[in-house]
């Protein structure tokens, strides 16, 4: 009982004293900000704004710089654009990229060509927090162009690198004009290769990378490049060797085909400026000869298939352009068509027509076929290897040998012309068929207007399979198979044209 009366009394005791308030308690917003420094403050809706003066004001015209642009112009209004920035400041993923960008000379680059050091500076003010109230270092400001310029310093060096700086259908197929009116230009198709073309959905998993933090993965698997590109790169730390040289081999090095020679054992690869074939088994040299290509006006243009079929004694059927050219105005003269071995098809009904029975109304016809016939002297030779492609271009054995002789032999209108025919045929064999290979001999060599020739031993065609690869490629500076790197004539001028883009970067 008397425990209960003296609780209850400090009870009542401490109900009569003063309560001390808290010394913070009442104070207003308004309070707190008074005592922030409004130069460390950081607004997204500002930076944002600031990001969209900068876009306004680039005018850089590479399609990564046109996706830069875009990604901050579509997500203006939306935190989805902030790809670097946070509450904590600047993804660590900068730093990924900064040291990755810090080799970038290694590859022949310039950092200025990325942005490098107004990136290094924005960072540096940022880690010191150096900012300045309402100038050109505000918070806001060095936040914006980090945000902006990180992306499209990721954006111009990762995708590059990755599948190249340059668009090799934008910088071959607008270069020689095919026909011409007044209302339209046609121009030849030079590079036909099935290349991998950045283009949005690139650039769309280019910045998915940035938003999912694999910078790091992004970066590596770009600058995963082919041997050749390797053993070209490798040539950056040889000052006898002439850098701009090097630099557009490496540029040809980075388009990404579908196919490649080192994804096969077996495989042809033909190099337009060496003017050489090589035929590759099991990573092994197995032959090696010259070749005649495409002159000037009328280049061999750069693709990858596949060899299917070899026909023996093929007749030539004369493209449109030859005979447009060359043929037209020949019109009823006997001696011409007869020398030539040419007659005309009509390509509904099959009949044929022969020497002075060929009018200039034939020759310039879409009805009728100029064709040569088969056999000694024939354009193509004794044998043609045949792989589909645009161009009806092919590779072929020749009627003129001399052409070997020459050290440029640019000669044909398009075809590859080929020193060691035979060779190549018994390789499309794999050395499985002697009775075929000597068939095959035969069948180039005999007379096919001799009555007395064996038909026993004459082939028409042998088809090749497994198909065999074949690339056509235009390298001036090129690791020979089992050889040296070495360099040759740029006989297109594609060389120049590869390096002003280069340069506009």
């Amino acid at each position: 009982m008397l425990y209960s009366l003296s609780l209850m009394f400090m009870i009542l005791s401490c109900a009569k004293e003063k309560v001390v308030e808290h010394p913070y308690a009442g104070l207003s917003s308004e309070y707190y900000e008074s005592f922030s420094d409004r130069t460390m403050k950081a607004n997204s809706q500002e930076i944002m704004e600031y990001i969209l003066n900068i876009v306004g004001a680039d005018h850089e015209s590479l399609k990564a710089d046109r996706y830069t642009r875009a990604h901050y112009k579509f997500f203006s209004t939306s935190p989805a654009a902030f790809l670097w920035i946070n509450r904590q400041g600047v993804s660590p993923q900068a730093e990924t990229l900064l040291a990755c960008l810090d080799s970038c000379e290694r590859d022949g680059f310039e950092e200025r060509q990325f942005g490098v050091e107004y990136i290094r500076n924005d960072i540096e003010t940022l880690r010191n927090l150096s900012f300045e109230a309402g100038g050109k270092n505000s918070v806001n400001r060095v936040l914006a162009r980090l945000e902006y310029n990180l992306t499209k310093a990721f954006l111009r060096y990762a995708v590059g690198q990755r599948y190249g700086f340059t668009d090799p259908y934008d910088l071959f197929n607008r270069l020689d004009v095919h026909d011409s009116t007044p209302k339209r230009v046609t121009y030849r198709q030079l590079f036909d290769d099935s290349t991998h073309v950045c283009g949005r959905q690139t650039f769309y998993g280019a910045i998915n990378a940035i938003k999912h933090d694999s910078v790091g993965i992004y970066l590596a698997k770009a600058m995963d490049h082919s041997p050749i590109y390797n053993k070209i790169k490798a040539c950056l730390k040889n000052d006898s060797i002439n850098r701009e040289l090097i630099l557009v081999n490496l540029e040809r090095a980075r388009w990404k085909s579908t196919d490649a020679p080192y994804l096969h054992d077996e495989y042809l690869i033909v190099n337009i400026p060496a003017f050489h074939l090589w035929a590759m088994r099991d990573n092994r040299l197995a032959i090696d000869m010259k070749i005649g290509c495409g002159q000037k006006k009328t280049k061999t243009p750069l693709l990858h298939s596949k060899i299917k079929r070899m026909e023996l004694n093929p007749q030539w059927t004369i493209p449109w352009s030859i005979r447009k050219k060359e043929i037209n105005g020949q019109g009823g003269n006997a001696d011409y068509f007869n020398r030539n071995k040419y007659f005309a098809r009509n390509k509904k009904t099959g009949e044929n027509l022969r020497g002075a029975d060929i009018t200039n109304r034939i020759i310039m016809s879409p009805d009728w076929s100029i064709v040569q016939e088969g056999g000694e002297g024939n354009s193509l030779g004794r044998i043609i290897f045949r792989f589909d492609n645009n161009f009806s271009i092919f590779v072929h054995d020749t009627s003129s040998r001399g052409v070997f002789n020459r050290q440029t032999r640019s000669v044909s209108h398009g075809c590859i012309r080929v020193e060691k025919p035979y060779e190549l045929a018994c390789y499309m064999l794999r050395d499985k068929d002697p009775e075929m290979a000597e068939k095959i001999q035969y069948s180039m060599e005999v007379d096919m207007s001799d009555p007395k020739r064996d038909r026993r031993k004459i082939v028409g065609f042998k088809k090749v399979d497994p198909q065999v690869p074949i690339f056509i490629v235009y390298y001036t500076l090129f690791p020979v198979p089992e050889g040296d790197i070495k360099s040759f004539p740029d006989v297109y001028e594609y060389d120049s044209i590869i390096a002003k883009a280069l340069r506009s970067i």
